[in-house]
C-alpha cells in the first residue's frame, strides 16, 4: 500500500468540478492506497466540502494563503542584521527567470527560516526592502514604485508562507496543477523524501496568462512579473518530478516547451464509466433542447453562450438552454449572465438549473455545448458523448481532438473561442439536420468506449502508484 498526498489549489474537495470529480474517482477506485489531501485555498470561508470524502482519506490539510499575521518589532530589528548577507541572493530570484531550480530553492529556504519569524516579519526587513529599491531602479524605475512593492510582497508572501508549512509524509505526492500546488509538492518532497507525480489537466501558467492580461486590477506594467512568476512555478515543478502526465499529446508538447524533461513525460487520458452513462434511458421530449455542464464562472464563458444562443433563437422553435451546474462560485459573474439574459430577452428560454444530477438532463437532451476559453480534457465533454449527444464545443485544450475524432468519425461541431456567431450557425445547424444528430451522437459513443474508459485511466494510476510508490 502506498500513501499518497494529492495536493490541490483551489479545487476539491471543495469545488465542484471535473478536476474535482476527477480527484474522487481516482481515490475511490484505489482502496488499496491511502489518501492524504492538501487545498491550498484563500480563506477558511472557502472550505466548504462538496463531495462525500472516501474511506482511504486519512487527512485534509488545508492551507490559506491570506492568513494575519502579528508582527513582533523585536525579530524584525533582529533580522535587519541577519538578512544583510541574503541581499543579493533575493534580488537573484525576483525577475523569475532563473533556470537553476536548486539555487532559486536554496534562496527560498535560506529566508524562510522560522527562526527569522512569519513570512511578514520576514518581508519587511530592511534587507528585502534594498533588494527591491535595487532591483526595481535597474529595470522599473519609470513606473510607481508603491505597486511594484506590494506585487512582490504578495508574490513572497506566499512562496515563504508555503515553505515555512509542514506536510504530510507520503510516499507519492501527487498535484493536480503546477502553479502553487506544484511549488508545494515540490517543497514537500524535498523536506520527505518520496516521488513526485504530477498530472496537468490544462497548462496552468498559460491559463494564469490569460486570466492576469485580461485582469482590471492588475496595472499593466506588472501583469509580466505575475506572468514569469506562474511559469517558474511550473519549470521548478518539472524539474523535481518524477513523472509528468498531461491528458493529451498537444500539452505533452507544451509542458516539454515550458521545460519539462520528454524522457519524464506521457499522456493518460481521462476516463469515464462507460457503463453508467451508456445505461442513460434516452427519452425524445418535444421541441429543441440544448444543455451545458458548467461552472457559472469567467473561463467557461457563459456569456458568448448566450449571444449564440440570441443569434441563432430566430431560427429556432420550441426551444430551451439548460445551464447545468453551480452558480455560487463566483456570484458576481452569475449575476452579470442573468442581467445579460434579461437584456437580450432570454428569460423564457434560459434555465439556470444550480447544482443538479447531470444523468437526468442527458437523458432529454439533443445537443451539449461548451463555450470555455481554456480546458483541459473536458469530462463534460465525455459523459454527454457517452449518453449519445453530440457536442458544440471551442477549439480549447482536447476538444477538437475528440469531437474530430478521424476512425471513428465526428461527434460535433468545433467553433472560434468567443465567437458567438460561429456558435449561433452550429445551433442551427443541428437544429436543421436531426440525422446529424444521431449520426454524431453514435460516433461519440464509439470515441468514448474506444479511447476514455474509466479502466483504463485507473489502471495507469495503479501502476504509477505502485512503481514510484515502491
Amino acid at each position: 500500500m502506498a500513501r499518497v498526498c494529492l495536493i490541490c489549489e483551489g479545487s476539491y474537495p471543495y469545488v465542484v468540478g471535473g478536476v474535482s470529480s476527477w480527484i474522487q474517482d481516482l481515490i475511490k477506485s484505489n482502496e488499496e492506497h491511502s489518501f492524504s489531501i492538501v487545498c491550498i485555498i484563500p480563506n477558511e470561508e472557502f472550505a466548504k466540502v462538496k463531495y462525500e470524502i472516501p474511506k482511504n482519506v486519512v487527512e485534509i490539510k488545508n492551507i490559506l494563503l491570506d492568513k494575519p499575521y502579528e508582527i513582533s518589532h523585536l525579530k524584525v530589528l533582529r533580522n535587519k542584521i541577519s538578512f544583510k548577507k541574503f541581499e543579493e541572493d533575493i534580488k537573484s530570484v525576483l525577475n523569475f527567470k532563473s533556470n537553476d531550480s536548486e539555487k532559486v530553492l536554496k534562496v527560498i529556504n535560506k529566508i524562510s527560516d522560522k527562526k527569522y519569524g512569519n513570512p511578514l516579519e520576514i518581508i519587511i526587513n530592511e534587507s528585502f526592502w534594498n533588494s527591491l529599491l535595487s532591483y526595481y531602479k535597474q529595470n522599473y524605475e519609470d513606473v510607481g514604485f508603491n505597486t511594484f512593492y506590494w506585487t512582490y510582497r504578495n508574490i513572497f508572501l506566499n512562496i515563504i508562507a508555503l515553505a515555512q508549512e509542514e506536510f504530510p509524509l507520503a510516499d507519492v505526492y501527487h498535484p493536480v496543477a503546477t502553479g502553487y500546488s506544484g511549488y508545494v509538492s515540490v517543497l514537500a518532497k524535498l523536506k520527505n523524501g518520496g516521488s513526485l507525480l504530477l498530472t496537468e489537466h490544462g497548462i496552468y501558467p498559460r491559463e494564469r496568462e490569460e486570466e492576469v492580461i485580461g485582469a482590471k486590477w492588475i496595472e499593466k506594467e506588472f501583469k509580466k512579473i505575475w506572468i514569469d512568476f506562474f511559469y517558474f512555478l511550473s519549470r521548478l515543478t518539472y524539474d523535481h518530478c518524477d513523472r509528468i502526465i498531461s491528458l493529451f499529446e498537444y500539452n505533452k508538447g507544451l509542458q516539454i516547451e515550458n521545460g519539462a524533461d520528454e524522457k519524464r513525460c506521457e499522456v493518460i487520458p481521462n476516463g469515464i464509466d462507460i457503463q453508467m452513462y451508456s445505461e442513460v434511458e434516452r427519452e425524445r421530449l418535444p421541441g429543441f433542447n440544448i444543455g451545458s455542464v458548467l461552472r457559472v464562472v469567467p473561463i467557461k464563458d457563459v456569456k458568448m453562450m448566450l449571444k449564440g444562443f440570441k443569434v441563432a433563437l430566430p431560427k429556432l422553435r420550441d426551444t430551451k438552454l439548460y445551464l447545468i451546474g453551480p452558480t455560487e462560485e463566483n456570484e458576481e459573474y452569475y449575476k452579470e449572465c442573468l442581467e445579460l439574459v434579461e437584456n437580450l430577452e432570454l428569460k423564457e428560454f434560459v434555465v439556470f438549473t444550480g447544482r443538479a444530477d447531470v444523468k437526468k438532463y442527458y437523458k432529454f437532451l439533443d445537443v451539449l455545448m461548451l463555450t470555455s476559453l481554456s480546458e483541459g480534457q473536458p469530462l463534460s465533454i465525455l459523459e454527454g458523448l457517452a449518453c449519445g449527444i453530440p457536442f458544440i464545443a471551442t477549439d480549447v485544450g482536447n476538444c477538437r481532438e475528440i469531437l474530430k475524432e478521424k476512425e471513428e468519425g465526428e461527434a460535433g461541431i468545433i467553433v472560434p473561442p468567443t465567437s458567438y456567431s460561429d456558435l449561433g450557425e452550429a445551433i442551427v445547424t443541428f437544429f436543421q439536420n436531426r440525422e446529424k444528430i444521431k449520426e454524431m451522437g453514435e460516433n461519440g459513443k464509439k470515441i468514448v468506449a474506444k479511447y476514455y474508459t474509466k479502466k483504463q485511466f485507473i489502471d495507469s494510476y495503479k501502476e504509477l502508484y505502485k512503481e514510484l510508490g515502491e
